[in-house]
């Protein structure tokens, strides 16, 4: 049967003739050359009782949408460059739809303005992603968290170094961003109140292994400010995996959005900078739209939260006095290698061989001085853990 040349449409009715014979379907399959599931194709066309069973359908659409207009077409064009021209304003298919849309006027679908936008050869070519997955699964997740990371050293045209200091709300979206001119832990400190005045107090903030964000190599389990701040507020602090900056993925993202914009331009002091990313604050978090948040921009998702939002006091300052380590819990998240290391303020602890290539969670609880490890929601072993 392989060596006879047959048209497709005798093949597919030749398949079900010796099907209807009590061929087995393997047997069919040797036989005609062909694969099991171009034969359970044609086996439930025949079996839907129509008489053109063995005829090829045609692909095209059953119905044609409706083609955008030329004038609908130049309005997205148009409206994409009005959006470029305003000042650190996004300018994709949903920011273009949402601007028609405050124009007064019906704007197609937000994938139909993409397409438009893909053949007039405006889209660019998207950033590679840094993320290597090890394959497995990372269980750590926090509700109602706050992320916080440091962009830079940059330098103005003078050559002086600056710093960003990025907050961002990953409910709402809403973002802080800070001009320092050093890492300092008062500095951070500042940034934090400042964020949580506006914002609320999280359950969670969650960054990076920064040393100015935990402490002090000069004393291993020694915690710095920032903990102590977080704790005296009853927010609980957790780093992410060492070298895995992608876990921060909310506040990875904004970081591009923010150099982006806020880095188009030379500047050639820090008050001249300050001023340009308390703007851009403003219109990100009042005009910048997240599909993630239903298309609403992050002033609109903050409204619409549906759980109490604890505020700082207008008046809380930080105090003078070193910070009291408050009872609490510090979560730190490690991937954990073959020489079974789980590093952590300058402390190593070894853990058992099942935990090699695993994601596990420290668990630092201040009171009692100990550390609690878990592989996802598995106890593991647990250390005494000096904190000064």
């Amino acid at each position: 049967m392989k060596g006879q040349t047959l048209s497709q449409e005798d093949l597919r009715q030749k398949a079900i003739d010796l099907y209807n014979q009590n061929w087995k379907v393997s047997e069919i399959c040797s036989m005609l050359g062909c694969s099991r599931s171009w034969f359970y194709k044609w086996i439930n066309r025949y079996n839907d009782n129509d008489e053109t069973w063995f005829r090829e359908k045609s692909r095209n659409p059953k119905s044609i949408p409706s083609k955008i207009d030329s004038e609908m077409e130049q309005l997205v064009v148009d409206t994409r460059k009005d959006l470029i021209a305003a000042p650190f304003s996004q300018y994709g298919p949903q920011a273009i739809f949402y601007a028609i849309s405050q124009k007064g006027y019906t704007p197609p679908p937000v994938w139909t303005i993409a397409r438009i936008l893909k053949r007039r050869e405006l889209v660019h070519s998207s950033r590679s992603s840094s993320y290597i997955s090890k394959g497995k699964k990372y269980p750590y997740e926090y509700a109602f968290c706050h992320q916080m990371d440091f962009v830079g050293p940059r330098y103005l045209s003078c050559k002086a170094r600056y710093y960003f200091l990025n907050l961002i709300d990953c409910d709402s979206h809403w973002c802080q961003t800070s001009v320092l001119e050093n890492q300092r832990a008062l500095s951070i400190c500042d940034c934090l109140i400042k964020f949580w005045k506006v914002v609320g107090v999280p359950d969670f903030l969650q960054m990076d292994n920064d040393l100015s964000f935990w402490g002090s190599l000069k004393k291993p389990g020694a915690l710095g400010r920032v903990i102590r701040l977080c704790l005296l507020n009853g927010v609980t602090p957790v780093f992410i995996p060492q070298g895995e900056p992608w876990r921060n993925g909310i506040m990875e993202s904004f970081n591009n959005t923010m150099q982006k914009h806020l880095l188009s331009q030379e500047y050639n002091s820090i008050e001249h900078l300050q001023k340009n990313a308390a703007f851009f604050d403003k219109i990100h978090n009042e005009t910048h739209h997240y599909s993630s948040q239903k298309g609403m921009t992050s002033k609109e998702a903050f409204k619409q939260y549906g759980y109490p939002i604890r505020l700082l006091d207008q008046s809380y300052e930080i105090p003078n006095s070193k910070l009291s380590l408050e009872p609490g819990e510090i979560h730190v998240i490690r991937f954990i290698r073959k020489d079974r290391k789980f590093n952590i303020f300058g402390l190593t602890f070894l853990l058992p061989e099942n935990v090699i290539h695993e994601y596990v969670r420290g668990i630092i609880l201040t009171e009692e001085h100990r550390i609690l490890i878990f592989n996802d929601k598995n106890f593991i072993d647990d250390f005494e853990f000096i904190l000064y």
